[in-house]
């Protein structure tokens, strides 16, 4: 296995972390459309780095894996753009960034994460319930509502960090 490099997002990732975001969504459950919900992406550093923080993954120079928090209220964040290079998932690597992104965010004395995916997303819920995070109970429903008329139930779920 490569060595992975991991290291704070830089304003010269932009294009990388868009391009690794459409080859990863594409080769998911749901694929990729683009939208509004990619705002976040034009502004990193006022999205993530200013009450959180965003993680890239090298292997030998190429962003593989990213993900971001962000302080959404007092003690509580939220998971963001985890995403893993198609060729270079099952290997450890998006675990490795969401334990970065953990114990930063308890450096930063958030006391619980959160974050959302889809019914739709298997390999996402294995992933986040493998890392210790439970679904959270909701009252009503919520949809992803993306373009083509393609609809997709979220789920929630949550961590309480230690």
């Amino acid at each position: 296995m490569d060595l992975l490099t991991i290291r704070r997002y830089e304003s010269s990732d932009k294009q990388k972390i868009k391009d690794l975001y459409k080859l990863a969504s594409v080769n998911s459950e749901i694929g990729y459309r683009s939208g509004p919900w990619e705002a976040d992406f034009d502004d990193i550093e006022g999205h993530f780095l200013k009450d959180g923080e965003f993680l890239v993954g090298l292997i030998n120079d190429e962003i593989v894996v990213m993900g971001g928090y962000r302080k959404v209220s007092g003690v509580v964040g939220q998971i963001r753009r985890m995403r893993t290079h198609p060729g270079h998932r099952r290997k450890g690597y998006a675990q490795q960034i969401i334990k970065k992104l953990e114990e930063t965010a308890k450096r930063n004395q958030i006391k619980e994460l959160r974050l959302k995916t889809s019914t739709q997303q298997k390999m996402a819920q294995n992933f986040y319930e493998k890392n210790g995070y439970a679904k959270m109970t909701t009252d009503k429903k919520e949809y992803y509502e993306e373009g083509g008329g393609k609809t997709f139930e979220v789920i929630w779920y949550k961590k309480e960090l230690s």
